[in-house]
């Protein structure tokens, strides 16, 4: 399989290296792939490259002067995966065939683009659930890109890269077991993001209920006892509050006293002092003040209107 990337920088030089004259800033070394070094005016590329009739691996280290602004060229519609070291970052992507940019901060950093054969993803994704968008876009022919996911295995992969390269196996069966494994750690992870997700939330869905049932108690007034009931820490306690109310906690909590305290002025003769006491306000002085601050007029007003 051939690449479909093409870097459009402007190149000044470009050369092909051997194994024992690659610069001095590479740091992942492939015994098995080609070579070639490019000096573009923020610095010097390194582009090693290994080529399989299931993927096309790209590793570019790049030492550079000042940022740099690197066009690339995707000759086809792919699924690409893409390794940046410098953000431990990895996704899976659809990109149909176009010009794109990445931009590469200064220093030395690598990045490691893998570009599958398109049947062999689909049918990976038979049984991979989550990576099944991506051949929706794909057999839908659509010009737009999407992302997957991105997640913190860069290290992982560059690992596996290293142990592909060490062995002296049959090449085409080490690029299979890399691509595969891949795919793999990718996967895991996703759905372990995804459980983490759907247990945070349903932990802010019951903390959403036990606010709404008890707004009016002193139940919801003390954060280090509620943090306790639901047996987490306050900061994260705190967070997924936020997360089921889309605002604090202490916000939403005078939210719906509020929401209730009108409601009662509405529709009830009951004093000012038992509706505070109805929403969780021992002392009417404060429900009248947190009541004016939120309508702009005090609960005195609005039964006398």
């Amino acid at each position: 399989m051939q690449s479909i990337l093409k870097s459009q920088s402007a190149v000044a030089e470009s050369e092909t290296l051997n194994f024992n004259a690659l610069p001095n800033f590479c740091t992942t070394a492939l015994h098995k792939g080609q070579s070639r070094k490019f000096r573009i005016k923020e610095g010097e590329v390194l582009l090693q490259s290994i080529s399989h009739y299931l993927a096309h691996i790209e590793l570019f280290e790049y030492s550079l002067k000042q940022d740099a602004n690197i066009q690339f060229l995707i000759k086809e519609d792919s699924f690409i995966m893409y390794v940046v070291q410098h953000k431990n970052a990895c996704f899976l992507c659809y990109r149909p065939a176009g010009e794109y940019y990445e931009i590469v901060p200064c220093g030395v950093h690598k990045i490691l683009v893998i570009t599958f054969k398109p049947n062999w993803l689909m049918y990976k994704a038979k049984k991979l659930t989550t990576i099944k968008p991506l051949i929706n876009y794909y057999n839908q022919s659509d010009s737009r890109y999407v992302n997957l996911p991105c997640v913190g295995i860069s290290e992982s992969i560059f690992n596996l890269l290293i142990k592909m390269d060490d062995k002296t196996n049959d090449l085409d069966d080490e690029i299979y077991a890399f691509i595969n494994g891949c795919i793999n750690k990718y996967y895991k992870r996703l759905i372990a993001g995804n459980n983490t997700h759907i247990y945070y939330q349903k932990k802010a869905d019951a903390i959403a209920e036990f606010v709404k049932k008890n707004f009016a108690t002193e139940l919801v007034d003390n954060l280090s006892d509620l943090a306790a009931r639901f047996m987490m820490s306050e900061r994260n306690f705190t967070r997924l509050a936020k997360m089921a109310f889309g605002i604090p906690l202490h916000a939403q909590i005078i939210k719906i006293r509020m929401y209730y305290g009108v409601n009662y002025l509405l529709t009830t003769n009951k004093p000012i002092h038992e509706i505070a006491e109805l929403v969780g306000y021992r002392d009417p002085h404060y429900f009248s003040s947190a009541f004016k601050k939120c309508f702009g007029v005090s609960p005195k007003f609005l039964v006398n209107v």
